[in-house]
């Protein structure tokens, strides 16, 4: 039984080796990473005291290991039962310790290697910021907004679907916005100034809520898990603003719906990650596979080809459907142009340059700048829209059976 666990225990830590120094031994992998952990806190005879293994690996990341599991692996380590543990225990320890977390790891890895660096040059050499983010991540806020977000729009969603069923109104894959709705983008009601970001809640048909609430799911509890649920809500609800408003100066005649614009403003997040950390993205990214696919240009070429083939889909349907069925693509570039310009400012930064602080300035006075334009525009040149409908909200429609 001894030899079988030991042979189990060298293969693991000979995998971890070989990924983790790019083909140097295991002895030696593991030397280069825990030798100096160990030195750090041992005493003069080389062995660090059993009261001290617990603090220390609650600081290198492993607190969220349950209380019976660090119990058992330190009473695995001390197998001598002397009260203390020298280095050979001591890298047992920290290697069982690490196979405990690889579940919880993978699926942190998972979502946050889209969202950082995979690696910075240091003047100490090269830090693994995807792991070092792994060590020290903790779900404290959790990652809720997107999710919050998402259950609210759904439930508006299937809110509307039934009262609309009740007046005859069938919600179908490609149609049943309810355009009455005091959430809705409204060219003729422009004064009611919730409408510019309410209109994220109300979606035309199955279809265009499965595929937003899908999308914003996977760009945002990744973004919201780094740069945590405020920053991603900046960004999202800062792009929804800047679709209305960019439509309501491009297209002055068109019903809004739909949160494209916060959508387009998380792949704007993403861009805005890649021009911010540009050199760390790029450091090294033809060594291998994983950091080829996680590298910079790959990530932004990934990203353009997506908002480009989407955008030039959404441009198609819109003067090739009927007028119902028409889609504000550019409410799309107007979200996307806002998440790069809101991304640069208030996302995180992992390694701040002199150059990126002047970019994020002129990044927010730009956004500001535009912002106002189009208020202004919405305020003092009325002839270039329709005729304001001044009447109570909201007006029946012709095909409700409305009581007053």
């Amino acid at each position: 039984m001894e030899t079988s666990k030991g042979g189990r225990r060298g293969r693991q830590v000979g995998r971890q080796g070989e990924m983790e120094m790019r083909g140097l031994s295991s002895k030696e992998a593991m030397d280069r990473k825990y030798k100096p952990i160990f030195d750090q806190h041992a005493n003069e005879n080389g062995e660090i005291p059993l009261g001290f293994i617990r603090d220390t690996l609650e600081r290198l990341g492993y607190a969220e290991l349950p209380r019976k599991k660090v119990d058992e692996l330190i009473r695995r380590a001390n197998a001598d039962q002397n009260e203390v543990i020298d280095y050979s225990e001591f890298v047992n320890l920290m290697t069982e310790a690490e196979i405990e977390l690889t579940k919880f790891q993978k699926v942190i890895r998972t979502a946050v290697s889209t969202v950082v660096p995979s690696s910075q040059k240091a003047a100490d050499g090269e830090t693994d910021m995807v792991e070092d983010y792994i060590n020290h991540y903790n779900c404290c806020p959790p990652p809720l907004f997107m999710i919050i977000i998402s259950l609210v729009e759904l439930g508006i969603f299937v809110g509307y679907a039934i009262v609309q069923k009740n007046h005859g109104i069938a919600t179908t894959m490609t149609s049943g916005a309810p355009l009455q709705s005091p959430l809705v983008y409204n060219p003729y009601r422009r004064y009611e100034a919730w409408r510019y970001l309410s209109y994220m809640f109300i979606h035309d048909g199955i279809k265009h809520i499965l595929s937003n609430l899908i999308f914003q799911l996977l760009l945002g509890i990744p973004l919201e898990m780094v740069h945590k649920f405020w920053r991603v809500g900046i960004v999202y609800c800062l792009g929804v603003i800047a679709g209305s408003l960019c439509t309501s100066v491009f297209d002055p005649w068109t019903y809004l719906v739909g949160a494209s614009g916060g959508c387009y403003a998380l792949i704007g997040a993403h861009f805005a990650i890649v021009i911010m950390n540009w050199q760390d993205m790029t450091h090294d990214w033809m060594s291998g596979p994983i950091k080829f696919l996680m590298s910079a240009p790959v990530r932004l070429a990934f990203w353009s080809i997506y908002a480009g083939v989407d955008t030039a889909v959404a441009i198609y349907t819109r003067y090739t459907h009927p007028e119902g069925s028409r889609v504000a693509y550019v409410a799309h570039f107007a979200g996307l142009a806002a998440g790069i310009l809101i991304g640069i400012p208030v996302l995180k930064n992992f390694s701040v340059k002199p150059w990126e602080k002047i970019l994020w300035w002129i990044s927010l006075v730009i956004y500001l700048v535009l912002v106002l334009f189009a208020v202004c525009f919405n305020g003092f040149y009325t002839s270039y829209y329709p005729k304001t409908d001044w009447r109570p909200c909201c007006p029946c429609p012709e095909n409700y059976k409305c009581k007053y």
